[in-house]
């Protein structure tokens, strides 16, 4: 019998490094959507019953501010991307609370893509890859995207709502919440955080290649993130740093630390994501090997 396959052709483009899964851990941040209560935060009325008409944050995480800490006895939302049910939000008593370990709460929510989410991609000149032989690419020639999200300034909503900042599409990071379907109020939203992902010194011996497949990485760099109230554009963003590391095919962020910006103050920030990173390669090899499994199929 004669086995067809179907081979679609992906579109044009190079070569890249995707920084996807399987991965685990998080960009989180807390004390910006604060209220007096926790149905306040949940988006439930006094009595702790379910209200549509609330402006909560039901889908995520929160804790109560332990006490001695800027804004103690206050319950916050712990606004994560990606979420997991799994996510271990310990980091936050660990970094920024003295150790103090608040309970966490309506921690219930998994995103589909939690474990596959990619950070962004490491772009390089394929150019210098041969289909024999070992080569490596200094980490100095390679290109980072850690902005892969053109995101156009609206809310997925019904009627689609514009706000203050979108004069045109701007690239955020993948882990900025202002447009997922856990993104509930009007306007952005109430999680009306983008982040902007950034590196500089990069260092390292870059990528390493053995007959054209990805066998290690070897990269180091400072990392900056921005992360900007998407409604109060004009009052700045909070700056937090921290690094990026690449070794064998796994990759790190880790970065950390409390800003304050526009009206929020002491916003605490962590990212702790970490993966397998995998080559995604140039259109004509996928179809190459397309085209190779399919003619096995049909021999079969």
């Amino acid at each position: 019998m004669i086995a067809s396959l179907a081979l679609a052709v992906p579109a044009i483009g190079n070569p890249y490094i995707d920084l996807g899964g399987p991965a685990s851990g998080f960009l989180a941040v807390n004390n910006i959507k604060n209220s007096s209560t926790q149905n306040g935060i949940e988006g439930k009325n006094g009595d702790g019953t379910p209200n549509p008409n609330h402006n909560g944050l039901p889908d995520y995480p929160n804790i109560q501010i332990p006490a001695g800490e800027t804004n103690e006895g206050v319950w916050t939302a712990i606004i994560v991307s990606p979420l997991s049910a799994s996510s271990d939000y310990s980091v936050f008593g660990d970094e920024f609370y003295s150790g103090v370990q608040p309970a966490i709460n309506n921690q219930a929510v998994t995103q589909s893509d939690f474990s596959t989410l990619s950070a962004g991609r490491i772009d390089y000149d394929n150019s210098q890859v041969a289909a024999v032989g070992p080569d490596t690419i200094a980490a100095s020639e390679l290109t980072f995207d850690f902005n892969t999200f053109e995101w156009d300034g609206v809310v997925d909503a019904e009627p689609r709502s514009s706000f203050t900042f979108a004069g045109a599409p701007i690239n955020i990071s993948p882990f900025s919440p202002v447009y997922t379907e856990f993104n509930d109020g009007s306007g952005a939203g109430n999680a009306q955080l983008f982040y902007q992902i950034s590196i500089d010194n990069v260092t390292g011996d870059g990528l390493t290649f053995q007959d054209g497949e990805l066998v290690s990485m070897d990269i180091a760099g400072d990392v900056t993130i921005a992360a900007t109230a998407a409604q109060l554009a004009g009052f700045g963003s909070g700056t937090y740093l921290g690094t990026f590391t690449a070794s064998g095919l796994d990759y790190a962020f880790d970065v950390s630390g409390t800003e304050s910006f526009a009206f929020f103050n002491g916003a605490s920030l962590i990212m702790n994501r970490t993966g397998t990173a995998s080559l995604v390669p140039e259109p004509t090899s996928l179809i190459m090997a397309l085209a190779a499994t399919a003619t096995l199929v049909r021999r079969r």
